[in-house]
């Protein structure tokens, strides 16, 4: 993690709501089998696209508000609603399976999932003070059983001393390398605003609630924009402006506190690194906010 100020490219995403009304068999079975076969051709591809980039906007201390969000790729655009609607679905199915959901105040508890899960606590220091993303592929990755060392993420994000890319020519640094190395999800990006709507917010809520209990549960990948004076990760400088790569790894409250791992925590190359906490929890609209402007991978 540096306190860097250059920018790649992000997008507003369109936010789904877990509630609405019930579709009916054959089309919800119809939309399924189409969006399947949408993923299995769409999905795959997008992070290994290429994606523009944008220069870093000025930021005015204390907030992020007010500022456009750039685009993505139309490939990333694409993968990330084909997700979003299959998530919608599946949310939608186990909330008319649940016979309290009209008095659930949060998306688990609709959905008849557990109020609180994590997944295996991986936490590693980073080995350099540009290794956030290494470190945080490292970590979810041994969260699904694979082994890969920072210096081999390293090598395969493509990360340099400005640290690793959340957009470049190459496509999705991480969600790519995530895809290639390991077969229990494929992971999009979904970029947020630099003031995420309520709605995005829910969005995130669900991506978290659902990703953490597929299967043996996967995590998200969170791309922090902290401005100095604005909120911040738990232990990092409130009046630094920085940029870092976290494991997001459960939920608590039933999606509405986001617990993540910090590759800071111990590391010999961050200043800060005695104050950070190897395991945190924020409100996940703080969280929302901190990636404001960037954004996350699930």
């Amino acid at each position: 993690m540096r306190a860097w100020l250059r920018m790649k490219q992000w997008t507003v995403i369109a936010a789904v709501s877990v509630a609405g009304a019930c579709i009916a068999a054959p089309a919800a079975q119809a939309g399924a089998a189409r969006s399947a076969a949408a993923e299995s051709r769409i999905v795959p591809i997008a992070a290994t696209r290429p994606a523009p980039l944008v220069t870093n906007p000025d930021v005015a201390v204390g907030g992020k508000r007010g500022l456009p969000a750039p685009a993505m790729s139309p490939d990333m655009v694409m993968a990330n609603a084909v997700r979003q609607a299959g998530t919608l679905r599946l949310l939608r199915r186990r909330d008319r399976r649940h016979p309290d959901a009209v008095n659930c105040g949060n998306v688990a508890c609709r959905a008849g999932l557990p109020a609180t899960k994590d997944l295996l606590g991986t936490q590693q220091p980073q080995l350099r003070n540009y290794f956030c993303g290494p470190a945080t592929v490292s970590e979810m990755l041994a969260q699904m059983g694979v082994k890969l060392n920072q210096w081999a993420a390293a090598k395969e994000l493509g990360t340099t001393q400005n640290g690793t890319d959340w957009s470049d020519a190459s496509g999705y640094p991480v969600p790519r390398v995530l895809n290639e190395n390991q077969h229990m999800t494929q992971y999009v990006a979904v970029a947020l605003p630099w003031s995420p709507s309520t709605r995005q917010l829910r969005t995130f809520e669900a991506d978290l609630v659902t990703d953490i209990n597929k299967g043996a549960g996967v995590p998200l990948a969170g791309n922090a924009y902290e401005v100095a004076g604005g909120p911040h990760l738990v232990g990092n400088p409130v009046n630094q402006t920085i940029m870092h790569w976290i494991d997001i790894r459960g939920y608590s409250d039933g999606g509405k506190v986001t617990n993540y791992e910090d590759s800071v925590h111990d590391a010999s190359s961050i200043g800060w690194a005695a104050g950070v906490p190897a395991y945190s929890s924020l409100a996940s609209s703080t969280m929302v906010n901190i990636l404001g402007a960037r954004g996350y991978d699930w």
